[in-house]
């Protein structure tokens, strides 16, 4: 498996002009939630086709491959944009770690523009990120429903009383 750098990957994805809001256990981590530590970064991009392009160009860049189960990546067709950008999600591999492009997340219906809207500047490392607000967060974890989610809510609402 590639070695995780998350700051790395917003650099490239800055470089291209990809518009995208950081979700997931990389968000939880810039607000400084009491969860485990990620292993990989979430990103919800924009979908318009201008965008889609970009964001094809920094796959390129990352050398991103569908993530395979052996912790590989296997090789994807990244134009025309339309064959990938199809799905709800794709769990990437690339030279600098894990990365999920997750388009609609559980929550999010309208994907970017929901999670954009009270989305929060910060910095991953010395890369500026927008991220999605602490409220949003605990929206869509709520919506995923997931054991490790329940469980992360638990830890940030037990935190919330203490």
């Amino acid at each position: 498996m590639a070695s995780f750098d998350p700051e790395a990957t917003v650099r490239i994805l800055n470089k291209h002009g990809v518009r995208y809001v950081v979700i997931g256990g990389m968000a939880a981590q810039l607000h400084d939630l009491p969860v485990p530590a990620t292993v990989d970064i979430d990103v919800t991009p924009a979908h318009d086709r201008k965008n889609l392009e970009r964001l094809a160009t920094a796959f390129d860049e990352l050398e991103a491959g569908l993530y395979s189960v052996d912790g590989g990546a296997t090789w994807f067709p990244r134009r025309p944009v339309e064959n990938w950008a199809q799905y709800a999600s794709l769990n990437l591999m690339t030279k600098f770690g894990p990365v999920d492009i997750v388009f609609r997340p559980d929550g999010a219906a309208n994907g970017f523009a929901d999670v954009l809207r009270n989305a929060e500047k910060s910095m991953l490392g010395e890369e500026p990120v927008l991220v999605i607000a602490t409220a949003t967060w605990v929206a869509l974890k709520q919506a995923a429903g997931r054991q490790k989610d329940i469980e992360h809510l638990d830890r940030y609402f037990q935190h919330l009383d203490s």
